[in-house]
């Protein structure tokens, strides 16, 4: 599927547009096949460098594109047999202090799925925010009790009052797996297992479900519930970062810890090659921003208050290292080096 071939790309008419801050449907030229199934947010709005943040996390997470640098062909014909098959979203919260969007995606594997993913991002420095960002760890327990009470509501309901359909004659066996199904979930939430999301809205909702099995996921007539809270009703919940973003909506608001390893951030290695560096769960990403060509790294040992990032070729040889230290201006700052050659300086915002 990466071929490739960096081209131009239009965008239509805004969907949404808040205090300045816009979010549009990326249109990819005439001729890319399957481009009718993928809609791609681009946001606008904001300082350039903070919308191409997001824009990159946003392409690079979901469609494994750099903009600006996009493979050809962007969409294949095995994508539709084996991969993501249709990409749409829905933009949850576009303002001056948050953009949330909500990413519906369709996947062929061994059997067709739907899953939902939610990105939010500050609308400040364009990076992530996670749940753990805004909420403390009461905070999270709090949203996932509550959600999960209402989803054991749920529950009891659709056992007390069954659908008709599941009560007539020969239908015998689908009422008895839906309520074997239930029980199995009923334990998994008690053991807190239970698949939970936050959406940073315009208020807080935290969704929760049972998630059947594809071959049973007819028979969940609970599905997905979700419980809601006002920023407000949950400042003691809140981490200052929390407060300082969605409560007092302030322009200067700074999470407690950073590392490059977590969210997006761009810089420039040695005397002025840009660079952006991609963190992820097992390490991190970089590019060229001329090239877009992606390079893996691995994080290595390193001593306190240093992150140190490693490319290596197949044989495990460390051809690349990155040596970062958080800066006094924020982001990061440290050296590149390669193999036998002296280091250059890197810094990342």
């Amino acid at each position: 599927m990466l071929r490739t071939l960096a081209f131009g790309l239009v965008l239509c008419t805004p969907l949404v547009a808040t205090a300045q801050v816009r979010v549009d449907t990326l249109t990819f030229p005439v001729g890319t096949a399957y481009a009718e199934h993928y809609d791609v947010p681009v946001v606008s709005g904001m300082a350039a460098n903070v919308a191409a943040k997001i824009n990159l996390t946003i392409q690079y997470s979901l469609l494994h594109q750099v903009p600006g640098h996009y493979h050809q062909p962007v969409f294949t014909e095995e994508d539709q047999t084996g991969g993501m098959t249709d990409l749409t979203f829905t933009v949850v919260r576009a303002d001056s202090q948050v953009v949330t969007i909500d990413f519906e995606v369709s996947s062929m594997g061994a059997h067709p799925s739907v899953d939902h993913t939610w990105m939010s991002f500050d609308s400040h420095d364009g990076q992530l925010v996670v749940p753990e960002d805004i909420l403390t760890a009461q905070g999270i327990e709090r949203g996932k009790q509550a959600a999960t009470k209402a989803l054991l509501a749920g529950i009891a309901s659709v056992i007390a009052h069954p659908d008709p359909a599941r009560t007539a004659p020969g239908a015998e066996d689908d009422l008895k797996t839906q309520r074997e199904a239930y029980e199995r979930c009923t334990g998994e939430l008690s053991d807190a297992q239970g698949d939970t999301r936050f959406e940073i809205g315009p208020v807080l909702t935290v969704a929760r479900g049972c998630f059947f099995a594809h071959a049973i996921l007819a028979l969940d007539d609970v599905g997905e519930v979700t419980w809601q809270a006002s920023y407000a009703s949950l400042a003691p919940y809140m981490t200052p970062y929390g407060r300082c973003l969605l409560i007092e909506r302030s322009a200067v608001c700074r999470r407690a810890s950073v590392a490059p390893t977590v969210g997006t951030w761009r810089g420039t290695i040695g005397k002025g090659s840009a660079i952006a560096l991609i963190g992820c769960t097992s390490g991190a990403s970089y590019f060229y921003e001329r090239i877009g060509t992606s390079i893996g790294l691995d994080i290595a040992k390193a001593p306190p208050g240093h992150w140190i990032l490693q490319h290596k070729n197949e044989q495990g040889v460390v051809l690349e290292t990155f040596d970062l230290v958080p800066a006094k201006s924020g982001g990061f700052s440290g050296t590149w080096t390669q193999t036998a050659k002296p280091g250059l300086p890197v810094v990342l915002q």
